[in-house]
């Protein structure tokens, strides 16, 4: 559902004020963590007021009601119905959550997860310690440099003993866009669930998830939605929620939460998969960030999306820098992998300039990339600003001032 009311052509300067980062230097890395609304510390001084008026109290005239509220606001953005989606703090846990409805305690047929070399990391991880600890098979399909994997690859790959298809919407290094409703299609003829790991994707591309057909959808507020840290949440298909009882739980998931009851009677809707307390500040952070981004609408955001990383791509090119990113529309999400010449290098020179990307390690022979992931409060000028800075920074020697790789956070 779109109430937008600003016009990215004409409102642009006003839209841009909303983003205080955007007046420190240049922003070109909503890929990794979206600029903060200035309405973000009004959102924020609800909760301390509340918290300093109402002490405990702000449990019943708020609070626990909140991450239902948070999730309503996401179904409506996202193809989705009131309590189907539940707030949670990360997307691994949102991947713990989903697997252990699966945790059976007698022996299954079907034990076999199927995911992708390109699948982020902490994701793989944490699904293959969950399969040591279930005696479960995960099977890797590599990507082997390619910036996508085939969606026939996948389908080949679901067998009548797989248990999850546990891929990405969008993935991370390469923005490529997978074809996850007729992945979820094909593994629900094989019995499989569907676990998509979406974090890349509300924000910048359309999400319609009911009419995806996934089984599980695992998304965050962090990135392209402006909701800050600590704004992950879970969606579960209606039709297998009342089905399935996750047995990483707490008292929230209770259906009496305050009797205290040591015996599990899980109730329904979206806090049938919860755990604990949830962390109520970055709920209200992620409202604010729901905000701003309904007033433009997904519709503006993916049609300014598109043009902002085809220029991107048209002018590496003209550098002769490849592209580890689809130069095709449909299958390219918010953010452009470049291959440039000391990339490491170039990216401490750019952090000096006050313009922020994201650089990312090669893995298994694959070239380092620089990745520039634009939003709709960016404009034109500071791509092409981004590319004159490159320039210089290449044709003056400047890169040479640092080593060729470092270990830092960014």
């Amino acid at each position: 559902m779109e109430d937008n009311y600003y016009d990215l052509k004409t409102d642009i300067h006003k839209i841009r004020s909303n983003f205080p980062v955007l007046t420190r230097g240049i922003y070109l890395i909503s890929n990794s963590l979206g600029a903060v609304p200035s309405g973000t510390r009004d959102r924020l001084n609800e909760f301390m007021q509340k918290w300093e008026t109402e002490g405990v109290a702000a449990w019943s005239t708020e609070w626990w009601d909140l991450a239902r509220e948070t999730g309503n606001k996401l179904a409506d953005f996202l193809g989705a119905s009131d309590d189907e989606i539940t707030m949670m703090t990360n997307a691994t846990l949102c991947h713990w959550v989903a697997l252990s409805t699966q945790f059976k305690k007698k022996k299954q047929n079907k034990k076999r997860i199927v995911m992708t070399s390109m699948d982020f990391p902490s994701i793989i991880n944490a699904a293959t310690k969950i399969a040591e600890f279930m005696d479960w098979t995960v099977d890797i399909i590599e990507g082997k440099g390619h910036v996508g994997i085939d969606t026939e690859q996948i389908i080949d790959r679901i067998k009548d003993d797989t248990l999850f298809v546990a891929t990405s919407h969008v993935y991370f290094k390469s923005a490529y866009i997978q074809d996850i409703r007729t992945i979820a299609a094909y593994a629900r003829e094989k019995g499989a669930y569907t676990l998509i790991d979406g974090y890349h994707a509300p924000g910048v591309i359309p999400v319609e998830l009911h009419s995806s057909g996934v089984d599980f959808y695992v998304g965050g507020c962090l990135k392209w939605l402006c909701g800050g840290p600590g704004t992950a949440f879970l969606y579960v298909r209606p039709e297998l929620s009342s089905q399935v009882q996750p047995k990483l739980t707490g008292w929230f998931a209770h259906s009496s939460p305050f009797s205290f009851s040591l015996d599990m009677d899980y109730t329904k809707g979206s806090y049938r998969f919860m755990s604990g307390t949830p962390p109520i500040p970055c709920l209200y952070t992620a409202l604010a960030g729901l905000e701003e981004i309904n007033k433009v609408g997904i519709s503006q955001i993916r049609d300014k999306s598109i043009q902002m990383t085809g220029t991107i791509i048209k002018m590496a090119k003209k550098r002769g820098f490849t592209s580890f990113t689809p130069e095709n529309n449909t299958l390219r999400a918010g953010a452009v992998s470049l291959n440039i010449p000391f990339a490491f290098q170039i990216k401490q020179c750019l952090d000096r300039r006050k313009i922020q990307v994201d650089f990312r390690k090669g893995e298994n022979n694959e070239a380092d990339v620089i990745r520039i992931g634009p939003h709709f409060y960016n404009t034109e000028d500071e791509i092409k600003d981004f590319f004159s800075a490159v320039d210089e920074i290449l044709s003056s020697g400047e890169y040479r001032k640092y080593p060729e790789y470092f270990s830092s956070v960014t």
